[in-house]
């Protein structure tokens, strides 16, 4: 490396490097190029020009034993040269893995882009297709769909209708890549720690914290992995706060005056409160995270406790009414059951004793 009036340098992604000869500034470029072999790139961002000052002179024949006509691009400058690196990229890796009718296709001059994708794709990729409608990343994976991806570095989950696919984005700089999750194949898992939470993935400190605390294993390293985990998330700290409470998003309004067995039900939930639908009742809680309405069914057969009377059944049908069964009503039936079955007894007990005394006196 030189000092910033040696008269070449490389321009990377903003970044600046000075070079003391042309020669150093090429094998400098030789050395970048080959980092983009993985073919997971944004070719949008990753630009590449090799510069020099106006009183160097070119040494074009050097210049082209390392780059062809195409590799090249005039520079808004004219000090400047812009360098495909998917252009390069292309033809280093034809030359060294393609096959000898490629090789022999690019050397007569043909573009071979897309003889150079088939053959690439199925060297570094196989099974895998290129997806043109560009599917959705799920917001939280299955257990299935995040081991299946944690086989191929820089995948993740995406889903088109029914179907999940594990995908990957900017192969070779514009293309997304997908291959089928089987729904019935058996779950590979591959171990992988609970480590530092990536500083890119915006959390607030509060799910994160949660997640982290309480999740569950498939939680935690679905966050890990990059995906938002929002569903998931909140689906286990309801569960976690409030057991048999689902989201509500209709928000239901207040009822004018809740009968006791609603009244009593909301009880036990702070700054809860009975809601109705016109068909059921409902405990209900507002602004859960920030957000969420929750509700909870008022189930149709509680036991309750009535100061005025002993402990009784109340039933609450569809519509609210009421229906109390008190000690009096439980105690008549009790008496009536009671005297029926000593009178059946006393009945069959008589019979039995006529019949034993005809027979003694036979």
């Amino acid at each position: 490396m030189g000092k910033k009036w040696n008269k070449w340098y490389t321009n990377h992604q903003s970044q600046i490097e000075y070079y003391e000869s042309q020669q150093a500034a090429i094998l400098a470029v030789n050395l970048i190029i080959p980092s983009y072999e993985n073919g997971i790139w944004d070719r949008n961002e990753s630009h590449l020009y090799i510069g020099y000052d106006r009183e160097e002179i070119v040494d074009n024949e050097l210049f082209a034993r390392h780059y062809s006509a195409n590799v090249l691009i005039p520079a808004s400058i004219s000090q400047m040269f812009r360098i495909d690196i998917y252009a390069k990229n292309k033809e280093d890796w034809i030359f060294k893995y393609g096959s000898d009718l490629l090789q022999q296709s690019l050397r007569a001059g043909y573009d071979c882009n897309e003889g150079y994708l088939a053959e690439r794709l199925l060297c570094d990729y196989p099974d895998f297709t290129i997806n043109k409608w560009e599917y959705k990343k799920v917001d939280t994976p299955s257990e299935r769909c995040l081991y299946a991806c944690e086989c191929y570095e820089y995948s993740y989950c995406s889903i088109d209708k029914e179907d999940y696919y594990i995908t990957i984005d900017n192969y070779l700089g514009k293309h997304q890549l997908v291959k089928f999750i089987d729904p019935f194949a058996e779950i590979i898992r591959v171990k992988f720690p609970l480590a530092v939470i990536d500083s890119s993935i915006e959390v607030t400190d509060d799910k994160k914290e949660w997640i982290l605390k309480y999740g569950s294993d498939l939680l935690q390293q679905s966050f890990m992995a990059g995906y938002d985990c929002n569903d998931r998330y909140l689906q286990e700290r309801i569960t976690y706060d409030y057991p048999g409470f689902e989201i509500n998003k209709r928000n239901y309004p207040k009822v004018d005056s809740p009968d006791e067995i609603c009244f009593e039900a909301c009880l036990g939930y702070e700054d809860a409160y009975c809601s109705s639908n016109n068909n059921s009742y409902y405990i209900t809680l507002d602004n859960f995270l920030g957000k969420y309405q929750l509700i909870k069914r008022i189930d149709a057969l509680v036991k309750v406790t009535d100061n005025n009377s002993v402990s009784g059944l109340v039933i609450n049908d569809s519509i609210g009414i009421n229906v109390k069964k008190n000690k009096v009503l439980i105690n008549s039936n009790s008496v009536v059951l009671a005297a029926s079955i000593s009178t059946f007894l006393v009945g069959l007990f008589t019979i039995l004793y006529v019949m034993y005394v005809i027979r003694s006196s036979m």
